[in-house]
């Protein structure tokens, strides 16, 4: 297998939380040598976007790890060292945070124009683009959490699906801007936004609600205009549940005798979709009372064998038990914290490399203060210094 495709790429990575981070993991996981940047403080409780959780030990693998206090005037001259050196810069701070450093992306340009800025915001341009917005307001905001929710209780979805989204349609253009790099030698800033991502999810619903003019009902909606007669969760006789599928008349032919229901098959009023909808209550407790007689497994089992579309109804613990997720390359063997686990691999595969975790997150901020210092230059006494005027910190400096 050839290297990872950004091998050789450096990225300065101050991000926190979740949006940030993402950015820099996919860039870490393709190669790129990424140096978080975190606030004195990091990993308390006075700085929860650097706190050690799962979501931390997830997000922040093939990282190394500075605690620097960008305020400082020693502090920003080290930034700027480490931003010299870089190809890549994110940052997920608050609105006008980075222009108030001395960071900002006009002011770094002049001197470095061969750097990507990759900022991730609220809000891209517009009347909103001073506002700070998280996750959950923004699935509020676009329509994601009506659609989402049970009618008249929005819901966010189960993951933080616009942050994760914004940072990976960021993270799009900051490849694009390095492949435009090596025609015209200058970077870009490439902004994602968090109302944006919510926005594009939505927008298969807006362009149906702009097509008959009504407002569409949320997805979970159970109601007469449903497409699809059989789409849903099925319980089974070790009362765990299983989704069944059925989208097309040919898997509707294939899971009648699979689960029994001959009877139904010779039914030319269920032949197709739509006569089904209108006797979707009884297909409903007929496809119910095969399901309950079997175990989940056995029932997944038979409906992929029919080529039915059919998935076993999983938790974050129970998945690492799906044989799919065993399987070789599907997760990373890192360590999360004190446990030894496994984790999602970037979700794409290619035939010229494979992902592989060459370290896992630092469990301690800063663990690589001292590290990174000495490859700017920094003597051991330099770094003392540093660590004396709380510049710097780390686990093996004796800053105060």
């Amino acid at each position: 297998m050839s290297r990872l495709p950004l091998e050789g790429m450096r990225v300065v990575e101050m991000g926190q939380i979740v949006a940030g981070p993402t950015a820099g993991l996919i860039l870490a996981d393709m190669g790129a040598d990424v140096i978080k940047v975190e606030p004195p403080g990091a990993g308390g409780p006075s700085r929860p976007g650097n706190q050690r959780n799962g979501s931390f030990f997830f997000l922040n693998r093939n990282k190394r790890s500075i605690i620097l206090d960008l305020a400082s005037p020693e502090g920003k001259e080290i930034a700027m060292k480490l931003i010299r050196e870089a190809d890549i810069l994110i940052e997920n701070m608050a609105p006008g945070t980075m222009d108030r450093l001395g960071l900002g992306y006009a002011k770094l340009h002049e001197e470095l124009p061969r750097l990507v800025y990759c900022s991730i915001k609220g809000y891209l341009t517009g009347p909103y683009q001073s506002r700070p917005l998280m996750d959950e307001p923004g699935q509020m905001a676009a329509g994601l959490a009506y659609m989402t929710g049970p009618v008249g209780q929005p819901l966010r979805a189960g993951a933080s699906v616009v942050d994760i989204g914004a940072a990976t349609y960021a993270v799009i253009g900051v490849l694009s801007a390095l492949l435009e790099r090596q025609t015209t030698g200058k970077g870009q800033h490439i902004t994602g936004g968090l109302f944006e991502t919510a926005l594009f999810y939505v927008g298969q619903h807006m362009s149906a609600a702009q097509m008959t003019g009504v407002a569409p009902m949320p997805m979970s909606a159970d109601r007469g205009s449903r497409r699809t007669a059989i789409y849903d969760l099925f319980t089974c006789g070790d009362g765990k549940q299983v989704f069944i599928g059925i989208v097309s008349d040919g898997q509707w032919k294939r899971i009648c005798p699979a689960l029994a229901l001959d009877d139904l098959l010779q039914r030319d009023d269920l032949k197709y979709n739509a006569g089904r909808l209108e006797h979707r209550p009884m297909l409903m407790e007929r496809i119910a009372q095969a399901a309950v007689k079997m175990e989940s497994t056995a029932l997944v089992d038979l409906l992929v064998e029919a080529d039915v579309c059919v998935a076993p109804l999983h938790t974050p613990l129970s998945v690492l038990d799906d044989r799919h997720v065993q399987a070789e390359g599907r997760t990373l063997a890192l360590q999360i914290d004190k446990v030894s686990g496994r984790l999602p691999s970037l979700p794409y595969e290619s035939d010229a490399y494979k992902f592989e975790v060459r370290r896992s997150a630092p469990a301690l901020a800063g663990a690589h203060t001292s590290e990174v210092l000495h490859e700017l230059g920094y003597s051991d006494e330099a770094i003392k210094a540093l660590a004396g005027k709380a510049v710097v910190d780390g686990p093996d400096l004796a800053a105060k």
